[in-house]
């Protein structure tokens, strides 16, 4: 109650000094000028000062941008330049031509004439303090506003003001009120104003509006709101407030009310932020379930594959050792020479079947990660001229030539000896096996960088299709390609290779600007890089 009477005692004395002063001020305005002007120079030089109000109030209706700094600073320097090329030629006198500042500008200074400012000399004073006004009003205005930012709160209202159809709809559920009120009493008030048709046309819409119940006969902050709107425009704003609260009876809402009111909103704030949070985590696991059950459809289906092709490759090699042990079995006057031959066919099926199952084991031990890799440093031109002392009696067989100039210095890498000699052997064996038929060729080379070790083995056979370049590493390639003749070999032996230098952190590949023949590089990580120093 104290801080209640001072505001009021405030109020009061501001109230006063304010008129005193405006007494006071036009006194002064009365002496300078209307004794020395007429009314309609009087009133057309106050319209000037006025319109210094006009860019704020203008751009404010359209511009989001607009702050208060940049209206108060178009303001200030509006009236400044009206004070400079109107207001002091008015108070000297435009009668008087003997002015100095009027006729030669102060100091002497031609361009700063107060009726001919920067060289405008066309325009009457009036006009000419209008446009130089408004110019750097306008500009200053805009400038100050693009500059700097305004705080959040400014913003907010900007938007509101500017985009008043988006959120008019809030300002009910927005407004506060604690009281006591009744629905007849107010649509009274209503109906002595707006007419009972209009007010009851309002009411449904109201009702239908907030899904309000007819029954309800008591009125909350929703409809006190939207009754002083309805009245707002027939009697004024404060005409409307005072109409509304003669029929409601208001409570005063206290500090810790407004305080929990803040708290409410506050906590629906976070809850909207949290539900919302959690819609996007909902929908983004919902993505990824649907992305890991297609991927489950996918290695269903590549598991089925697998499983027919695992059968059709294994049942090749049975199918001949039992065929050969039948004839065997049943026929006691096979030739000795023959006799040899179906045990040779035994024996060369069976190491086929156990290579066979030796490379279905070694690539399920890689897939599902049991498989492991002993590191070590190693000379990688060694590695490759082992594995080619292996393959020496093939290579002499099929008269292919290999060009292969082992290195002068060490090429140290880290990776597991064994497993890259099965690389090399595996892609040295397919080499051999494409090559030319006639001409044999097998080109191997070593490229070495500060990150990598590179190696490209070369035949001058058969090319690989662009199209084939992805699939020809996959399980069973060549078994899913009956179209072309099936060469000798499980169709493991690539998908093995990948997955070796898969888990040596290198990549392997078939090369794609080969014009003759096909080249096969795979490449590891260097001894010398940071990560194996």
């Amino acid at each position: 109650n104290s801080s209640q009477e001072k505001n009021n005692k405030r109020i009061v004395i501001s109230r006063k000094i304010g008129i005193f002063s405006l007494i006071i001020l036009a006194y002064a305005i009365y002496r300078l000028f209307i004794l020395d002007y007429s009314l309609v120079s009087i009133g057309l030089v106050s319209f000037v000062i006025i319109a210094q109000l006009a860019p704020s109030f203008f751009c404010a209706l359209f511009w989001k941008r607009g702050s208060k700094s940049g209206a108060v600073t178009g303001i200030i320097l509006g009236f400044l330049s009206c004070f400079y090329t109107l207001l002091i030629p008015y108070g000297i006198g435009i009668t008087k031509s003997t002015s100095l500042f009027i006729q030669e500008g102060p100091w002497g200074i031609v361009f700063l004439k107060p009726f001919e400012l920067f060289g405008l000399d066309y325009l009457e004073p009036i006009p000419h303090a209008v446009f130089w006004s408004l110019l750097i009003n306008i500009l200053s205005y805009l400038a100050i506003s693009v500059s700097f930012n305004g705080n959040y709160r400014e913003r907010n209202y900007a938007e509101m003001f500017v985009d008043i159809d988006k959120y008019i709809t809030n300002h009910e559920n927005a407004f506060v009120w604690k009281g006591t009120a009744y629905i007849s009493d107010i649509q009274k008030v209503l109906q002595r104003f707006l007419g009972e048709d209009r007010t009851k046309r309002a009411l449904t819409i109201f009702n239908l509006k907030y899904n309000i119940d007819k029954n309800i006969t008591t009125a909350d902050a929703r409809f006190i709101k939207f009754a002083e709107n309805l009245l707002t425009g027939h009697i004024g704003t404060a005409s409307a407030k005072i109409l509304i609260s003669s029929v409601v009876k208001e409570d005063k809402i206290s500090l810790p009310e407004v305080l929990r009111i803040l708290e409410e909103s506050k906590e629906n704030l976070i809850i909207n932020k949290k539900l919302t949070d959690t819609s996007h985590e909902l929908k983004k696991i919902s993505e990824q379930l649907k992305n890991a059950n297609l991927e489950l459809i996918n290695k269903d289906i590549q598991k089925d594959e697998f499983l027919d092709t695992v059968t059709h490759e294994l049942r090749t090699p049975i199918t001949a050792i039992r065929a050969a042990s039948e004839i065997l079995h049943d026929d006691d006057d096979i030739p000795e020479e023959l006799k040899k031959q179906f045990l040779q066919n035994i024996i060369s099926e069976s190491d086929r079947l156990n290579r066979l199952i030796d490379k279905i084991l070694d690539l399920e031990k890689f897939e599902t990660g049991k498989q492991k890799i002993y590191l070590s440093k190693n000379d990688i031109s060694i590695t490759i001229k082992k594995t080619l002392d292996s393959l020496q009696q093939l290579i002499k067989n099929k008269k292919i030539e290999v060009e292969f100039n082992q290195n002068s210095h060490e090429i140290k890498a880290f990776y597991d000896e064994e497993r890259i000699i099965q690389v090399v052997h595996n892609l040295i064996s397919n080499a051999i096996k494409f090559c030319s038929e006639t001409d044999g060729k097998i080109q191997i080379s070593i490229h070495e960088n500060k990150d990598n070790v590179e190696v490209k083995i070369h035949n001058n056979g058969k090319g690989v299709k662009k199209e084939d370049f992805e699939a020809i590493f996959d399980k069973f390639y060549q078994s899913r390609n009956q179209n072309v003749k099936k060469p000798i070999g499980s169709g493991l032996g690539l998908a093995i290779c990948k997955k070796i230098i898969e888990h040596h952190k290198g990549s392997i590949w078939a090369e794609d600007d080969i014009t003759e023949g096909a080249t096969f590089s795979f490449i590891l990580p260097n001894y010398n890089t940071p990560e194996n120093s």
